[in-house]
């Protein structure tokens, strides 16, 4: 079995159990969700726990023979085809009949950008060729969205951040007001509100507010009573199920869904289940491991690996295809919808490596609806590729933000890093004022923050930073804050040449390194840069090592054993949009260059 690295113990674990010992199984470490199923692809692994976006990307990867063979389901919907069906609910009185006669009605949302409340109904709204979304260049793909809804619809309540910045979020929601006016409070629009959510949007119908409530059938079964031991808030009577087809079913019966979530599963390939033999073989042992995480003591760690009390497991009758499999649910359309961007970005690499990493990022952002969709493209020279218009943005290391600027190109976004990871000087606290002043700096010449902090040392020295060459001598060390528990014995150095204890490395450092950013062309409009802002932040947001889905891809950290810092820095957590007083850490930069006078 393959699983992520970062959960690599926690299958270890999950196996050590001797009365388990009959499962055969191994567990084996691949970077990430997206290198596990290229392993399997590659036949270095048999199988792997994977959602049904893992699914899409295998459905989309070369030279593939996929198979789901079994899956996850909740203990309360054992037998059920499907992880959640999207419906959408109407009034028994209504006079809507299809699609078309929702326009100008009241509607009842989730939530901006979920699943079943936002990306369905306009997935289906436009391949209905009901909705026509905006192609004004002028502004930005969500706001196209938001601008056809806001049309379509009379009044909704649709609640969320419209935008990761405040300020933008605050205008789209001022703008579309209609699209606030349903909800309890509308001049927040914004979690928690008693009309937003599964139940929300049922209750937002409910009461009168709206006209069509798009949510899933289990919530619909526990608002209207149909499930033993809940009490009903409304009347089933009242409601119907509209149908892709016009027709009408009551919500006590069989639902018509427009669109389904398939389950978690298993994931292999066709020589691992060849035959009925292997196949059933196969199963049986992920059946008792996965009974094993069930009855594990450590449940954090058997969810690691898609496994919680909830859930059962429930194998396939025979191998599907990943297309089949979302196909069948009219998922694969869910995660296609176009984000209503104009085209693709295209982002330069330099290397193989680099495009390997930046396809393997195209590939995790597109099954996880980060949109605009990108594309990646190998040059030899990245930063005249985005001056001329051949590509769009590149990430620019320290060394070259001086070209990039030179060439008309502008940061956008910058690696953020821990608190303390930051460069100090450690010194032997007998060092006199002379010492400190004179001694050679202890550092490791590989590392350019670890060389430039020396630079900036020597420099405040008074020292020529052409002269800044290491010493095997420890008197004066550079190293990571993060490692300063080696040195509790010494004291730091700080930039004016006082001696501090080694808890002050916050005030007291030499990081003066700039962090690796993604520059674009200056001359990019206004939308262009706010949306390729938006969508690093949004890769930052999914798969920083702060987010949820790290183990789905690896934006940051080791992309393989053979090489460091690919696109972006191994120890970077995440991206920001703030680099504070850049142009001046960009010109104390510069100044430590090597200048030979």
């Amino acid at each position: 079995m393959c699983v992520p690295q970062k959960y690599y113990e926690d299958c270890l674990n999950l196996l050590k159990d001797p009365s388990e010992a009959g499962i055969h199984m191994e567990c084996v470490a691949g970077r990430d969700r997206i290198d596990c199923l290229d392993m399997i692809n590659e036949r270095k692994a048999d199988v792997m726990a994977s959602e049904p976006e893992d699914m899409y990307v295998a459905y989309h990867t070369k030279n593939a023979d996929y198979r789901i063979i079994s899956e996850i389901r909740s203990k309360e919907d054992k037998e059920a085809p499907f992880r959640y069906e999207g419906v959408i609910l109407i009034k028994k009185n209504s006079s809507i009949h299809s699609l078309r006669d929702l326009h100008g009605k009241k509607s009842c949302h989730t939530g901006f950008g979920r699943t079943v409340g936002y990306k369905i109904p306009l997935t289906k709204l436009k391949n209905a060729q009901v909705l026509q979304v905006s192609l004004d260049p002028e502004i930005s793909a969500t706001e196209r969205e938001l601008k056809a809804l806001s049309g379509f619809f009379t009044e909704s309540c649709m609640v969320g951040s419209y935008s990761p910045y405040p300020e933008k979020d605050r205008l789209l929601k001022k703008k579309y007001s209609n699209l606030c006016a349903l909800c309890e409070k509308p001049e927040q629009c914004d979690y928690p509100d008693i009309y937003s959510g599964y139940d929300g949007a049922i209750r937002c119908l409910d009461k009168g507010r709206g006209d069509v409530a798009f949510t899933k059938v289990q919530f619909v079964k526990r608002y209207f009573g149909m499930i033993p031991g809940i009490v009903a808030e409304g009347d089933a009577f009242d409601y119907d199920y509209l149908c892709e087809d016009g027709s009408r079913r009551p919500i006590d019966g069989p639902a018509c869904s427009w669109a389904q979530r398939p389950w978690t599963g298993y994931i292999s390939n066709t020589y691992s289940v060849k035959d009925d033999e292997k196949l059933h073989n196969l199963q049986n042992r992920l059946e008792k491991f996965f009974e094993q995480g069930l009855h594990a003591q450590n449940k954090e760690a058997a969810s690691h690996l898609l496994i919680n009390e909830n859930s059962v497991y429930h194998s396939k009758s025979h191998g599907v295809e990943p297309q089949e499999y979302l196909e069948a649910a009219g998922y694969k359309d869910v995660i296609e919808r176009d984000g209503s961007d104009i085209r693709k970005m295209i982002m330069c690499v330099q290397t193989d490596i680099e495009l390997e990493k930046c396809d393997t990022m195209r590939r995790a952002a597109y099954s996880r609806d980060i949109r605009p969709e990108m594309q990646c493209v190998l040059a030899e020279n990245c930063i005249s590729a985005v001056k001329e218009g051949k590509a769009d943005m590149l990430a620019v290391k320290a060394g070259l933000y001086r070209e990039a600027r030179e060439n008309d190109l502008l940061p956008i976004v910058y690696e953020s890093y821990a608190d303390n990871d930051v460069y100090v000087a450690v010194v032997e606290p007998s060092l006199s004022r002379e010492q400190l002043f004179s001694s050679q700096i202890n550092f490791n010449p590989q590392n350019e923050r670890a060389l430039k902090a020396a630079e900036y040392l020597n420099h405040l020295r008074g020292i020529s930073t052409c002269q800044t060459t290491p010493t095997s001598e420890e008197h004066i060390k550079i190293v990571n804050a993060l490692n300063l528990d080696q040195y509790k014995n010494k004291q730091l150095l700080c930039p004016n040449m006082e001696k501090m204890p080694v808890t002050e490395w916050k005030s007291c450092n030499y990081d003066v390194n700039l962090p690796t950013a993604l520059f674009i062309r200056d001359s990019m409009t206004r939308i262009e840069k706010e949306t390729l802002k938006h969508l690093f932040i949004s890769l930052s947001d999914t798969f920083g090592k702060r987010s949820k889905l790290s183990d789905v891809f690896a934006l940051f950290g080791a992309y393989n054993k053979n090489a460091e810092n690919v696109l972006f820095t191994d120890s970077a957590l995440e991206f920001t949009t703030d680099l504070r007083s850049a142009q001046v850490k960009e010109k104390l930069y510069e100044s430590l260059n090597c200048k030979s006078n």
